[in-house]
């Protein structure tokens, strides 16, 4: 997403220069190449604007997670991106890795719920 946000203007340049946007329709070889750009930067927005509104609700409903260990430990495994085992060892001092292991499945269930009770799952297309 950030790469998008920081070149969006290179990628349409790239889109209307480049063989990409050629290549959009295989069956015309003669394609309007001008016409394809802008479908491929139309669909390159509607990309972006569908994982920036899925990341906001998952960033949101990671912070609505009541329980403040589990809410760490999602954090640290899943918005961080740490291993699995990272994540163990990160919290060994405090936790037993089974307790690591429950923290997590309670924050992403947590998360799951808000997500379920929020339609976040029954959301169109057509919206975006």
């Amino acid at each position: 997403m950030r790469d998008f946000e920081q070149f969006e203007q290179d990628m349409q340049q790239v889109g209307i220069d480049g063989e990409a946007a050629r290549r959009i329709d295989q069956t015309d070889l003669h394609a309007d190449k001008t016409a394809n750009a802008t479908i491929l930067i139309e669909k390159q927005r509607w990309v972006y604007k569908r994982y920036q509104f899925y990341t906001h609700q998952l960033e949101r409903d990671q912070r609505l997670i009541k329980d403040e260990d589990a809410r760490k430990a999602v954090d640290y495994r899943y918005v961080q991106g740490c291993s699995y085992k990272e994540t163990l060892l990160f919290f060994r001092r405090s936790y037993s890795d089974s307790t690591v292991r429950r923290k997590l499945v309670e924050g992403t269930e947590s998360m799951a719920n808000t997500l379920k009770l929020m339609g976040f799952f029954e959301q169109d297309d057509a919206e975006f």
